[in-house]
């Protein structure tokens, strides 16, 4: 009778570690499937931005109001009617399953990229202003969204354990 009891206990024990090992495993999976999903649209953003150039117009711009050559109008306008976040907000209710300085700094990107958009559409920040200084702040500020949104998707795409695609330049 001692002997039977043992075996199912050990059994019991056996299905139960397995049955851990498959939440593990799974949660894992889930956690990389997350990560590579918003990492992609990241570097999506990030190649757009990039091959549009925005940041060297924004430093053009930026150089300029700093120089006090600005002629008080020129400004950058970007028509964004699309939603770009559509990945990260599917997903943002699995952040969760990522380590916290993943976390820390998937929503710092996409927090700099929405007020970098809501600054430089039509009616924002960078334009929709009547005093120039105003504006020429707030195309300083479109600078330094850029300049901390692209290095944020540079580490965003690291973070997945086998490597992105690289996106070919057009």
């Amino acid at each position: 009778m001692g002997d039977e009891i043992a075996v199912v206990a050990i059994g019991a024990l056996i299905v139960w570690a397995l049955q851990m090992i498959d939440k593990v495993c799974d949660r894992a999976k889930r956690r990389q499937s997350t990560l590579v999903a918003i990492a992609s649209e990241i570097q999506a953003i990030s190649h757009l931005l990039r091959s549009d150039q925005y940041l060297e117009k924004f430093h053009s711009l930026a150089n300029k109001v700093r120089a006090g050559t600005w002629d008080g109008k020129s400004t950058y306008v970007v028509d964004i009617r699309s939603n770009f976040t559509r990945v990260f907000e599917a997903n943002a209710f699995q952040l969760s399953e990522l380590e916290p300085h993943q976390v820390s700094k998937i929503v710092t990107f996409y927090t700099y990229t929405q007020a970098f958009t809501d600054t430089v559409k039509p009616d924002g920040a960078a334009n929709g202003s009547e005093f120039g200084e105003d504006i020429a702040s707030n195309i300083l500020t479109a600078e330094g969204y850029l300049m901390a949104i692209l290095p944020l998707a540079d580490d965003i795409v690291l973070m997945p354990r086998k490597p992105l695609p690289t996106l070919e330049a057009e």
